[in-house]
């Protein structure tokens, strides 16, 4: 697949055009929000000039004789405002106490040139004289000679101030440009969380379904690199177990050979010593055609209770005669194989059991993982074995000789089931005697 930087679908591409609809879809939706939101996004009283259209009222009747200020003011209504000129505080029907307009005082006070004018300054829903609410807008200023000239909004035509406007205007282009952001990197982040997921899978699942291919050119060229690289390994495990499940089954007809040869051997001895190792090749066959074959079959998936298992797998040691104690388990559903879990567990009871003579299980569950610990009260494992005990046919004399019937594949194959869930085996030593075993599953 080749990758051209301009021509095909490329991250760099989709990063260029989702920079360039985000700019411009944002920009629209604050053009809109600035022609739709009403008043609240137009500039504030103060810059918005009525203050300046109010004082040149206000100086034209100050020069104007007081006979004609009615007709005057009446004659600068607009579609903003009316105003009314009345001619001492009585008239006024605004009260003139608790209005004072602290905000727009010193504006119309520079503008008429009179620091010690009045101002007042009323909203809708503020106390009239008669007792009932106002309902509009208006705004009284004192004259020279005690009159006052109202002017009257019927609604509001000016914003907020510049902070409180810049506030809210950034806030809605902030939350525009995020919304356009997410929605536009949803196609980029889906393949990166699909290949995440499916690298995740199979480090638990060698055989899982190969990852489709979608997204820009970079990540189907990672996914088919992936995919191919996934088909390899899976040719290359399953082409290794069926290759040494193969030499296993061979095996045994060399082996079944030498015991009838050995039955012509006149020393009783030598005899005994032949079917002895003959025994244990066979054995050791045995465990290693079993061992591939659990290898070579997956086992699917599914939900289920594992301390139903778990107290399931100690009750048939229990059974069979064997010192197994189980702490009362917590209620835990897990995902995952039941079955290759199962063995695993039986497995390291099994060796709990024949190097220590019992064993002790109990179930922890942690925010990321569930531990289940096998204790024994065995000789122990030294800490520069801890790892090589899993090796495949790997036994340690001092402490666990052949007379056990164990060939050396139980750990093996437990930890081989624990990975394939993501998990491990670990192995420690406990304070007082013996060795604790600790199954580690993730929890997904």
């Amino acid at each position: 697949m080749r990758l051209d930087a301009w021509s095909s679908d490329t991250i760099g591409r989709w990063f260029a055009v989702n920079i360039l609809v985000a700019v411009m879809v944002t920009a629209c939706m604050n053009a809109a929000f600035v022609q739709f939101a009403g008043v609240w996004a137009r500039p504030s009283i103060v810059q918005s000039g009525l203050f300046e259209q109010a004082a040149a009222v206000v100086r034209v009747l100050e020069a104007a004789p007081r006979d004609l200020r009615p007709k005057l003011a009446a004659a600068a209504d607009n579609d903003v405002f009316s105003a009314r000129w009345f001619p001492d505080d009585a008239s006024l029907p605004s009260p003139i106490y608790g209005a004072t307009y602290h905000s727009g005082m010193a504006k119309v006070q520079a503008l008429l040139g009179r620091p010690t004018a009045r101002v007042l300054g009323y909203e809708p829903g503020d106390p009239g004289l008669s007792g009932q609410r106002l309902a509009q807008y208006s705004l009284a200023i004192n004259m020279s000679d005690g009159s006052w000239v109202q002017f009257v909004a019927p609604q509001r035509s000016w914003g907020l101030d510049g902070v409180p406007r810049t506030i809210l205007t950034a806030s809605f282009v902030l939350i525009c440009s995020l919304c356009v952001a997410a929605v536009a990197s949803r196609r980029l982040a889906r393949p990166m969380q699909q290949f995440a997921r499916q690298a995740q899978r199979f480090g638990t699942d060698v055989n899982a379904a190969p990852m489709p291919s979608i997204g820009p050119v970079e990540f189907r060229i990672a996914t088919q690199a992936f995919n191919e690289m996934q088909a390899r390994i899976q040719r290359n495990l399953s082409g290794r177990t069926e290759l040494l499940a193969a030499i296993s089954h061979d095996l045994r007809a060399p082996l079944t050979r030498l015991r009838l040869r050995g039955e012509f051997i006149d020393d009783e001895e030598q005899q005994r010593k032949l079917f002895r190792d003959v025994d244990e090749m066979q054995a050791m066959v045995d465990a290693s055609l079993a061992f591939f074959r659990e290898e070579g079959t997956p086992e699917e998936t599914t939900r289920f209770h594992l301390s139903e298992l778990v107290n399931t797998v100690v009750d048939d040691f229990r059974d069979g005669g064997h010192d197994v104690r189980l702490a009362p388990p917590p209620p835990v559903a897990y995902v995952g194989r039941p079955l290759a879990l199962r063995r695993a567990l039986a497995n390291l009871i099994d060796n709990a059991i024949k190097y220590g003579g019992n064993a002790s299980v109990a179930i922890r569950i942690l925010p990321d993982r569930i531990e289940i610990q096998i204790d024994d009260e065995g000789p122990g494992i030294p800490a520069d074995l801890a790892e090589a005990v899993f090796r495949p046919f790997f036994r340690i004399e001092s402490s666990r000789n052949r007379s056990t019937g164990g060939v050396g594949l139980g750990l093996a194959s437990a930890r081989s089931a624990a990975r394939e869930h993501g998990g491990d085996i670990l192995i420690s030593a406990r304070p007082a005697r013996g060795t604790r075993v600790c199954l580690v599953l993730p929890l997904v």
